[in-house]
């Protein structure tokens, strides 16, 4: 078994394999090898790095392989403040989305913060990408809505 240290470097480094952002899908295979590799060692030291991977993709869906970094980080405990602060600064997609998901299992503060106005604050940031923007105020009239 590899190191902590040499996964999370692979990790940090990891381009898909023809080292462009807009790939299909079997060249992000070695980032759901790397995903496992890393959750299996259910050490909370991968949990910046595996949202960094979604940082420096915000305009692509991995061909699958963020889902993987979705369950993955849901596997590890203590992840809710570096994904808050994840999204906060360059939010993707499936960060968005777990958020909502904290919200469904009853989740509702991070560090003493609504997960709903860390949702509002998204939507309302016109720096951000608006698709990602359209995402969080739908989960949020979704969540507004189930109340």
């Amino acid at each position: 078994m590899r190191s902590i240290e040499a996964i999370i470097k692979d990790i940090d480094e990891y381009v898909p394999v023809n080292g462009q952002r807009s790939t299909v899908n079997g060249e992000w295979e070695s980032l759901d090898e790397l995903i496992d590799e890393a959750c299996t060692l259910n050490d909370r030291r991968v949990v910046k790095p595996l949202l960094g991977v979604l940082e420096r993709n915000q305009d692509h869906d991995g061909y699958g392989a963020f889902w993987s970094i979705v369950h993955g980080l849901e596997s590890l405990e203590g992840y809710e403040s570096d994904l808050a602060a994840s999204v906060l600064s360059r939010p993707h997609e499936m960060g968005v989305l777990m958020l909502n998901r904290m919200l469904n299992g009853g989740i509702q503060k991070i560090d003493g913060r609504l997960v709903l106005e860390i949702l509002e604050e998204i939507g309302a940031t016109p720096a951000f990408p608006i698709s990602i923007r359209e995402e969080a105020n739908h989960f949020l009239a979704y969540q507004r809505d189930s109340m």
